[in-house]
């Protein structure tokens, strides 16, 4: 019994050992992220994630906005590299516009990670596979389709500028023909991922088509705007079905719990793409080899099963991380 309770304890030692080697080797590095936009939800999401796995870790963050201004993006890529960071993370604004700065630190031997957009140059991709995901969403909609004897006349609230956006649309569809409904898409419409723009070329879509019962967002403004716009039409919403894209935070939560036509979402869990940047960032940081795409979860989300990935604190919705690694071991 006594050699028994020593192992354990060796074993115990040792682990502790380890955990706090690692930390203590993450404490040595300064990370700087420059994120293209911060007044998404998803954005702040992200940098919430990020922060708070740097300070468990106890390394050094720097995060800057480029508000999706791609000069003041290279100018602040720049001085991050100035300030002699171990690993930079780029959300990029054009992903076109990169070479100068990708060629500077390779130059200056200092690693680049990017978040949802893969850069030529940088040694991983911290995301989704954007297809995969929208096809899940086609895939769970199909279903549903089916099983609530639902003839799909379809609104699309795209964003066509973006390649990981149009990847969605083209999952999406990709799900129902797996699935065998038929369906017909009436008109896809650029939201430009803001609600109010949503709403606006919604309202001009469900006028030209007041048939429309199922609206596909590419992300949670896309579809509470397009949610919107029926409601202002004066629409019978009970004969509606919404899908989202992300379920970036308040927006897309509040409408699920709340009894909406917002029937599900694919979930990009924001926080943890955030956590997994820093992770990413220090495997890359210690010399790690880590896959080109270092993949984050994701799933559908209904009301059936938000309880699974999320714990309700007073106010606050606290992420299950483990149910999210839990999906990638799958």
């Amino acid at each position: 019994m006594k050699k028994l309770l020593s192992f354990i304890l060796a074993v115990l030692m040792i682990t502790a050992l380890v955990a706090c080697g690692s930390q203590a080797a993450a404490a040595q590095f300064k990370f700087g992220y420059v994120v293209n936009d911060m007044s998404h939800e998803w954005y702040q999401n992200i940098v919430k994630g990020a922060r708070i796995r740097a300070g468990e870790l106890g390394a050094e963050l720097m995060v800057a906005d480029s508000a999706m201004d791609a000069g003041r993006q290279i100018t602040q890529l720049e001085n991050m590299l100035a300030d002699g960071v171990d690993v930079l993370i780029i959300t990029p604004v054009d992903v076109r516009g990169l070479a100068a700065i990708m060629r500077q630190a390779s130059e200056m031997g200092v690693p680049v990670i990017t978040e949802s957009n893969f850069v030529e140059g940088s040694l991983t991709m911290v995301g989704i596979d954007n297809v995969t995901g929208g096809k899940k969403a086609g895939l769970w909609f199909g279903e549903y389709a089916k099983a609530n004897n639902i003839d799909p006349k379809i609104l699309i609230v795209g964003l066509p500028a973006y390649e990981d956006c149009r990847q969605r649309v083209e999952g999406f569809k990709a799900g129902m023909e797996e699935v065998g409904i038929s369906y017909e898409i009436l008109q896809e419409v650029d939201g430009q991922g803001a609600k109010e723009i949503a709403l606006r070329v919604s309202q001009d879509a469900l006028t030209a088509n007041p048939d429309v019962n199922v609206i596909f967002g590419i992300n949670d403004n896309s579809t509470s705007g397009g949610m919107a716009a029926y409601k202002e039409a004066g629409l019978d919403e009970s004969t509606l079905t919404a899908i989202g894209f992300g379920f970036e935070g308040a927006v897309g939560r509040d409408l699920l719990l709340d009894d909406t036509p917002y029937k599900a979402a694919l979930a990009m869990f924001p926080d943890f793409m955030g956590n997994s940047l820093i992770d990413a960032a220090v495997k890359v940081a210690n010399g790690e080899t880590i896959p080109e795409h270092y993949e984050s979860g994701t799933i559908v989300i209904t009301a059936e099963n938000f309880n699974d990935f999320y714990t309700q604190d007073g106010s606050e919705y606290i992420t299950n991380f483990q149910a999210i690694r839990d999906l990638l071991n799958q």
